[in-house]
């Protein structure tokens, strides 16, 4: 715990705890970061599932990239929350669980944008997603609809 303790008295996460600006500026960005990758991927899985037929497969590919400034700016704002509350977000269950799906929904993000890059003019030709692409797009929504639960149950648990 010393690391952690020495995380939450540093200046930075004394601005965030202290100041009137760090806690709601790191809270806002992370809310927007999670509305950008979980948003984007909500769309692209939902189409992935059938939905939306009129927009095309190639057309997602370059939507994902708005999803990793999502990650990066949750990235960013989740650790500076992190760093000012340290030693209670390693006890808290809810966000250790907020965490580890977080983890799988970037992996599979990642797994679901090299499948789009290899799968995308079938899918568009056959009108229908390898069995890959719908076990990807379920449980990424399964994954990000977690995260975000977990997430808000932080505040409450």
């Amino acid at each position: 715990m010393g690391f952690l303790s020495w995380l939450e008295g540093t200046a930075y996460s004394e601005w965030i705890v202290a100041g009137l600006l760090g806690w709601p500026l790191m809270l806002s960005m992370h809310a927007i970061g999670l509305a950008a990758v979980v948003g984007i991927m909500f769309a692209i899985n939902l189409r992935m599932l059938g939905f939306f037929k009129p927009i095309p497969y190639a057309g997602l590919g370059p939507l994902l990239a708005f999803g990793w400034v999502g990650i990066t700016v949750n990235a960013f704002s989740g650790l500076s929350l992190f760093m000012a509350q340290a030693t209670f977000y390693v006890t808290s269950a809810p966000f250790l669980v907020k965490i580890t799906f977080v983890i799988l929904g970037i992996a599979n993000l990642h797994l679901t944008q090299r499948v789009l890059r290899q799968e995308a003019d079938a899918w568009q030709e056959s009108g229908t997603v390898s069995q890959m692409g719908t076990a990807l797009a379920v449980s990424s929504i399964a994954f990000w609809t977690l995260a975000v639960v977990c997430g808000r149950l932080i505040a409450y648990l």
